[in-house]
């Protein structure tokens, strides 16, 4: 059983709604059932980070205390909510938000944990991202996809280029092909000294990945 309710700014008044958002969601999903609710992705990462967390790994010297949660669109939606049930600091790429919805996870969600464990990282028309809520930590972010594309925008790859091409490049941090040949991001500009094309050392580097890894 599936209740759908519309965004509160197309309501007249809608803002009034909002201190009972959580509350009317929480009882929408009182309904699942005890199957649905036992193979919950959320379950599962929470499960493992925590464990981690436990101290897995001591014994064979390794530690994992430092632990960041990542994800991206699904993904990032798991990594907000494991990061939050569990104070492992998530950031997420396009990735559903847990506000609206955190009283309806087990265990639920403290508001504060998800503002102080939380970073989601949410482009320009991208739709899908802006479901479930904002926490305090986000990035708006641009997008050059063409605006007749509805779902360009979510895309983990797009959002990685605009990052990279916002903060620029080095030698640590190189020009991702990709984002020039897919994604209509400018070609770097050649330093000084520099003897080949960007297009060739693209082609390089893409003869190298098939050599390691053949096509099928």
């Amino acid at each position: 059983t599936q209740l759908v309710y519309p965004g509160t700014n197309g309501l007249p008044y809608g803002w009034i709604w909002d201190p009972i958002l959580p509350d009317l969601i929480y009882f929408a999903n009182w309904v699942e059932s005890s199957t649905i609710a036992s193979v919950s992705y959320y379950k599962t990462t929470t499960q493992f980070v925590n464990d981690v967390l436990a101290g897995y790994g001591k014994n064979d010297g390794y530690d994992f205390s430092n632990l960041r949660v990542t994800g991206a669109s699904l993904g990032g939606g798991l990594a907000i909510i494991t990061g939050a049930q569990t104070q492992a600091f998530a950031v997420a790429i396009s990735g559903l938000g847990a506000t609206l919805s955190r009283e309806t996870f087990d265990p639920p969600i403290e508001l504060e944990k998800l503002n102080s464990h939380t970073f989601n990282f949410i482009p320009e028309r991208d739709y899908i991202a802006r479901i479930g809520g904002r926490a305090s930590f986000f990035q708006n972010a641009e997008c050059i996809a063409p605006k007749n594309d509805l779902f360009a925008c979510h895309s983990m790859w797009r959002s990685v280029c605009e990052i990279a091409y916002r903060c620029g490049s080095s030698d640590s941090r190189p020009v991702i092909c990709r984002c020039v040949d897919q994604f209509g991001y400018p070609p770097p500009l050649a330093v000084n000294g520099t003897t080949r094309s960007f297009e060739d050392a693209c082609q390089e580097a893409n003869n190298t990945w098939y050599e390691m890894f053949p096509p099928n």
